[in-house]
């Protein structure tokens, strides 16, 4: 369990997540690439989790930017119908720091490509996941930080 006085850290790459000092809502999206369950954080409870945001993999297309600092009470305080955040320690042994913000709608657990049984028209589920990201950006853009 991860207390709601904690902050984690969403790492930020550029261009896909951030666009002239703003937060886009693509920083939190799943990737249905990997089924994806939770968006990625790390603790910064921990000492490694500036070093763990540092060993992530950068590709030409994907350069670290920063990171998002975001306090976890804030993320499980988001007041959005039928709509539960939560910040749970995911086992990495390569980033021990590391977490996730999972999602339910409905108590259906949001996956990155599957679509939620409970939305059946496909523009009221875009809406949902665009409300779902925006949430997250309010949060994180007040704590975007560089790094150099």
């Amino acid at each position: 369990m991860i207390a709601d006085y904690e902050d984690v850290a969403r790492a930020i790459f550029s261009p896909k997540m951030v666009f002239r000092g703003k937060i886009l809502p693509a920083a939190f999206e799943l990737r249905p690439q990997m089924s994806e369950e939770y968006l990625s954080v790390m603790r910064m409870a921990f000492i490694s989790w500036k070093e763990d945001i540092l060993n992530i993999p950068q590709r030409k297309n994907r350069r670290l930017y920063g990171y998002a600092e975001m306090n976890v009470g804030d993320i499980r305080n988001i007041r959005k119908e039928h709509v539960k955040y939560d910040v749970m320690p995911c086992d990495n042994t390569a980033s021990p720091s590391h977490a996730g913000i999972f999602i339910t709608v409905n108590n259906e657990k949001l996956v990155g490509g599957r679509p939620l049984l409970a939305i059946q028209d496909k523009a009221a589920q875009d809406f949902m996941l665009l409300s779902i990201r925006q949430e997250l950006v309010r949060i994180a853009q007040k704590g975007l930080r560089v790094l150099e």
